[in-house]
């Protein structure tokens, strides 16, 4: 796979081959999370990208996920400190450098008994750490089993050996109910721990904030930058053959391919018709986010990190005026663009809910919306899904007749760190040096983030005659560049997307300048318009008219395009257009 810690190319056997291939471009394959972070350290190096997806940039686990940044506090128990301490550290740098998405979070965990699952997390760190004996012992204790007080408490104080700031490292025990806490069932728990990580609310505006620092990064150093999505891409020997979203054909013959389309990773070296074995497989992990103003306040803005009686772990979050629950973790053999939450899955969830929260009395009418996606996760035939490694790795194919590498796993809050990884060894193979790195590179949208965001809006909304609504509902989206875009783009007496306080200057910017290509790359991942609590079909339509006029979107395709917008809001989330008028 590694040869001294670099990919062995063979063309740099000859220095003209080489000089050559250091200017083709890098073909990136998927614009998820890790696609998009990887497109920015490679142009923060000078290094030419094609990123190419299928589908929509963050479209497949990236906008799936449980929008946690977080260090991993369950790993621990198998054993895999140096991905904790990795994550904890890449936590507390996306908290500088990306304040725009990522937030701390106070989190809680509530116990029911002292001593409760101490022998089995044993032979679980045990197994983690290789040791033959309790590896077997581990295998055998495969039932779920109850974590208590002080398994809880002694993984907290592990965590916070690996936290690099006072806030994020305290930790504290409270009896079960209490003044300032989550209204945790004190007929079911008697204690709760709580300690700091942090969440991320849109990791689908996070992943195209990359892009739009690797672009900028790429036109800073006089390099290529393409973007590509609704693309596809096949091989005929050295070259790739890409055809985009508006049926144009490019031919490409890249130094090295990245197959960095996640789950659909096994399927993407089928395309390309690259022998490989296994690399994939997949679990299913389902959410959903409810209105319920008891369910929110009852969480007294804090999260609950709760134990089902399978040893599932699951996640009550706020999410601003919403609260997000999830995940279930089970295997997933489809097309990963099927995955859809089961009713199964949601009374799950709903049922985990009203025993943790006390009163909280969900049913099923309750659910705003709901999502499910598949994790890139490495094949593991057999064994539960928990004990899969949530680490990410690079692999190599040997037999590729176009140098490629896959990337496999990796999560939100380790994209920075796997991307460095990734460019260090692709850097290493095209004899490039390394001229610079993103440790502290702030991501678009957070420089000059204010101490005092309500303040910074305030005066955003003054200095450009808007109001004080509008410039907030966009500076959710991007930050600090809120005012800089709605300068050139919006007016004080520009009307607003129906419905919303975004205004339609906005939504033309985002369409120009993000990639956009259809009603449902605005809707999910652009405005984010999925987690409204109520959409309407005159928005739809307000959109769709934005895209004719950019050229995007025939305009007798205009009822096409958003009734099939109704249907998939329903089937795959589980929401209802209200119809226009």
């Amino acid at each position: 796979m590694k040869v001294n810690g670099k990919f062995d190319l063979p063309e740099h056997r000859n220095e003209a081959a080489a000089r050559d291939r250091n200017r083709k471009p890098v073909l990136i394959l998927g614009a998820g999370i890790n696609g998009c972070a990887l497109a920015r350290e490679l142009a923060l190096n000078g290094i030419p990208v094609w990123i190419v997806d299928r589908n929509d940039v963050a479209c497949g686990a990236t906008s799936k996920s449980s929008r946690l940044i977080h260090g991993g506090l369950r790993y621990l128990e198998y054993g895999e400190f140096q991905l904790v301490r990795e994550s904890v550290i890449e936590r507390n740098r996306l908290l500088r450098i990306a304040p725009q998405f990522v937030e701390p979070l106070r989190l809680f965990i509530p116990a029911r008994r002292r001593f409760a699952g101490m022998i089995v997390a044993i032979l679980r760190f045990g197994s983690g750490l290789g040791i033959p004996v309790l590896s077997r012992l581990a295998a055998e204790h495969t039932r779920a089993t109850e974590r208590g007080l002080w398994l809880i408490r002694a993984g907290l104080w592990c965590y916070r050996l690996f936290s690099g700031d006072r806030r994020s490292g305290n930790t504290s025990t409270v009896r079960l109910p209490a003044e300032g806490t989550p209204r945790i069932n004190p007929g079911r728990y008697r204690w709760a721990c709580s300690y700091h990580d942090a969440q991320i609310r849109y990791p689908e505006r996070f992943a195209l904030s990359l892009l739009h620092d690797a672009q900028r990064l790429a036109k800073q150093h006089e390099t290529e930058l393409r973007v590509l999505t609704h693309a596809t891409a096949l091989r005929s020997g050295r070259s790739v053959s890409i055809r985009d979203a508006a049926g144009r054909a490019h031919t490409l013959e890249p130094a090295l391919i990245v197959n960095a389309t996640g789950a659909w990773g096994d399927l993407t070296l089928d395309t390309l018709r690259i022998e490989s074995p296994r690399l994939f497989g997949g679990t299913k992990g389902s959410h959903f986010i409810t209105h319920n103003a008891h369910l929110r306040d009852a969480l007294a803005g804090a999260g609950v990190y709760a134990e089902a009686d399978d040893g599932r772990l699951v996640f009550i979050l706020p999410f601003g005026e919403f609260v997000l629950v999830g995940t279930t973790d089970e295997w997933f053999e489809g097309p990963p663009q099927t995955a859809v939450a089961s009713s199964r899955e949601l009374d799950y969830l709903i049922a985990m809910v009203n025993d943790v929260l006390d009163g909280a009395n969900l049913t099923r009418e309750d659910v705003t919306m709901h999502y499910s996606g598949v994790r890139p996760l490495p094949y593991r035939p057999g064994g539960s899904t928990e004990a899969v490694s949530r680490d990410h790795s690079i692999v190599r194919q040997d037999n590729a007749p176009i140098p490629t590498v896959t990337l496999i796993g990796g999560k939100l809050t380790t994209c920075r760190a796997f991307a460095e990884l990734a460019a260090h060894q692709i850097l290493s193979g095209l004899n490039r040096d390394r001229r610079a790195r993103s440790d502290e590179l702030p991501v678009f949208g957070s420089a000059g983030w204010p101490g005092n965001v309500d303040n910074a809006i305030t005066q955003a909304a003054a200095r450009l005659g808007q109001p004080v609504p509008r410039v907030r509902a966009v500076w959710k989206l991007i930050g600090t560049a809120t005012e800089s875009v709605l300068a050139g783009c919006s007016c004080p007496n520009e009307p607003l997307l129906e419905g919303t306080d975004i205004p339609i200057g906005f939504v033309r910017w985002t369409i120009a300048n993000e990639w956009v290509e259809s009603l449902d790359d605005l809707l999910e991942r652009r405005l984010m318009l999925l987690y409204r609590s109520e959409l309407t079909e005159v928005t739809l339509r307000g959109l769709s008219q934005c895209l004719v006029e950019a050229g995007r979107l025939a305009d007798d395709r205009v009822d096409a395009a958003v009734s099939s917008a109704v249907t998939r809001l329903n089937r795959f989330h589980g929401l209802r257009v209200l119809a226009a008028g």
